[in-house]
C-alpha cells in the first residue's frame, strides 16, 4: 500500500510551513507541500465553479472568496493524488498540532485499512472535535477507528481512499458550501466516513491565512457573509437533515 501526505500551505506563509514541517520531520514522516489556492480578495464572479444562487439556498449567505480558495485547495489535493499511483492520501493543513500519538496511531490505522479491503470508506477525519452517531470498528493505543455517520466538521487532518477522492472530484463541483460542510453533508448521506478518536491532529490556534482572518483584515462576520434572514433557519434545517441521515446509517448498521 502506497501512502502520500500533502501539506496545504499558502505561498508566503513561511512561518506556518516551518512549524508544520518541523513536526513532520521530527517523526520522519515524508510529505509534499501543496500550494494552497489563494482566494482572498477575489470577486465571487471570478470563480467559474462557484454557484452563488445555490449557495444562498443552502446556507442563506454567499461564501467568502477565501472559503472558495480553501475548498479549491482540498479539491486540488484530491486531483493531484489521483494523478499518482498511491493508494491512500493523508491531507494536513499547516495550522496543525500533532499529538504524540500521531505516528503510531496513523501507522496502525493505515495498516488496518490495508488489511481490510472490504471496509467501504471514502474519508477518515483524524482531527475530530466531537464523536457522535458513531460505531466503533477497532481500537489501538487507546484510540478508536469508527464509522463517523455524523462526519466531523473539522478538515484539519484527513485520510483519503482513491475511491473517495474519485467521488469527490465527480461530485464536488459546482461549489455551493464550505468544504468542511460539503464533506459532512456528503458523507452523512452515503455513510462512508470514518474517524479516529481521540483526534491526533488539533488546531495550532493561529489565524487562518487561507481564510484571511488576520486581525488587520477582520470585519464583522455578518458583513462578510452577507447573511439573509433565513441563515439560522437553513443552518438548523441542514443540521437536522444531517442528524437524520446519521441516525439512519447507525440504525441500519447495528
Amino acid at each position: 500500500m502506497k501512502t502520500l501526505t500533502y501539506l496545504i500551505n499558502l505561498d508566503g506563509s513561511d512561518q506556518r510551513l516551518r512549524g508544520a514541517s518541523e513536526q513532520l520531520n521530527s517523526i520522519d514522516w515524508p510529505f509534499e507541500r501543496v500550494s494552497a489556492f489563494d482566494g482572498r480578495g477575489k470577486s465571487l464572479s471570478s470563480f467559474e465553479d462557484y454557484d452563488d444562487s445555490q449557495t444562498r439556498k443552502n446556507l442563506g449567505r454567499s461564501l467568502l472568496s477565501s472559503e472558495i480558495g480553501c475548498y479549491l485547495s482540498h479539491y486540488k489535493c484530491a486531483q493531484q493524488f489521483l494523478e499518482t499511483d498511491a493508494d491512500i492520501l493523508v491531507v494536513l493543513e499547516d495550522d496543525m498540532k500533532m499529538a504524540d500519538s500521531f505516528k503510531p496511531v496513523i501507522d496502525q490505522t493505515l495498516a488496518y485499512l490495508n488489511a481490510n479491503p472490504d471496509l467501504d470508506w471514502y474519508l477518515v477525519n483524524i482531527a475530530a472535535k466531537k464523536k457522535k452517531f458513531a460505531k466503533d470498528i477497532t481500537e489501538f493505543d487507546e484510540h478508536t477507528l469508527w464509522h463517523a455517520y455524523y462526519f466531523p466538521i473539522r478538515g484539519l487532518g484527513l485520510i483519503w481512499s482513491r475511491k473517495g477522492a474519485e467521488e469527490f472530484i465527480k461530485q464536488g463541483k459546482p461549489i455551493s458550501m464550505p468544504v468542511d460542510i460539503f464533506f459532512q453533508r456528503w458523507l452523512n448521506q452515503n455513510g462512508k466516513g470514518l474517524g479516529v478518536w481521540p483526534a491526533v491532529i488539533s488546531p495550532m490556534g493561529l489565524d487562518s491565512d487561507i481564510l484571511g482572518t488576520q486581525a488587520s483584515q477582520k470585519i464583522s462576520r455578518k458583513e462578510k457573509e452577507g447573511r439573509d434572514g433565513s441563515y439560522n433557519i437553513k443552518k438548523h434545517k441542514r443540521m437536522l437533515q444531517d442528524k437524520a441521515a446519521a441516525v439512519k446509517h447507525l440504525y441500519l448498521n447495528k
